[in-house]
């Protein structure tokens, strides 16, 4: 079954008992993160996890019961794990079954990846043995958490920019692949921090990646998010944020700026995007913050 969202077009591996879907797609550090919903006729209904990469599945709601992950779809999950907001790791081709009985629909976060993705995103964090071998239907509420904000983010009309997503992602995967908790560290040095941030403020109008700045300095993406914010006290995303504002009330006080100028200068999609987001940053859009700040 066909399921198409935008310009996103998704197939359901061997669907049996499925009535429609939709999806929208995102895409993170190389990683392609789906938010799903699924609806199914009355019954038994299932369909095959797997995928041509890796895939972590999160659910967020159940309607109607209680899903499923099964690796033969005649024996039921152990029933500590049927619990809500289950996650579950299907390696790439290894058939593990979704499967539901007389439920509505399930709502999810399906992230698809292959090993060098997943490496370039946690590097020695990663946990070799969570990366290779499959797990169905554990809980981890610091990644539900971050597959709910995820989901939004798919959804949303105007997304925030890149950094916001990729940290989302790169904190999902850190939940669910981590090795042992990474040592506490004094941040980056004082010249990686000046190159990192000599190059988000000089690219403020393009869309940087959490990868990029890790390059920078030579660390995986979530090795340098941790960095950063030890350093600065925020995350790669929330600098980048509140550097853009502080640039476009510089621009603001500059006589003859329009507001779609100022949003195009500092990186926002458009004039709406921009404006929406310098009041939730500041409490005041732009024009009253020019009047609260002008003779």
């Amino acid at each position: 079954m066909h399921v198409s969202g935008g310009s996103d077009t998704f197939e359901f591996r061997s669907p049996h008992g499925m009535k429609a879907a939709h999806s929208r797609l995102r895409t993170f550090a190389g990683i392609a993160v789906r938010h799903l919903q699924h609806f199914n006729h009355p019954g038994r209904a299932w369909h095959d996890l797997s995928g041509p990469q890796d895939t972590l599945t999160v659910v967020l709601a159940e309607t109607g019961g209680r899903c499923e992950a099964r690796t033969n779809l005649h024996r039921p999950a152990a029933l500590e794990r049927q619990r809500p907001n289950h996650i579950s790791f299907v390696p790439a081709e290894m058939r593990v079954w979704g499967y539901t009985n007389n439920m509505e629909s399930v709502r999810e976060l399906r992230l698809s990846f292959d090993r060098k993705s997943l490496e370039d995103s946690l590097g020695p964090d990663l946990d070799p043995g969570k990366a290779g071998n499959p797990e169905l239907m554990f809980h981890d509420k610091r990644a539900v958490e971050c597959a709910r904000l995820l989901a939004a983010e798919c959804d949303a009309s105007c997304p925030s920019t890149g950094l916001y997503g990729e940290g989302l992602t790169i904190s999902l995967l850190s939940a669910c692949f981590q090795g042992r908790p990474p040592q506490k560290n004094s941040g980056l040095s004082v010249s990686q921090l000046r190159l990192v941030l000599d190059f988000i403020h000089e690219h403020l109008d393009l869309s940087v990646s959490v990868f990029q700045l890790a390059r920078l300095v030579d660390l995986s993406s979530s090795q340098f998010a941790r960095m950063f914010k030890a350093s600065t006290g925020v995350s790669p995303h929330r600098y980048q944020l509140n550097t853009r504002i502080s640039k476009a009330q510089e621009l603001l006080l500059m006589k003859g700026e329009s507001l779609s100028m100022v949003a195009v200068a500092t990186g926002f999609a458009d004039q709406s995007h921009f404006t929406r987001t310098f009041k939730r940053v500041t409490g005041a859009t732009p024009h009253e913050w020019y009047q609260n700040h002008t003779p």
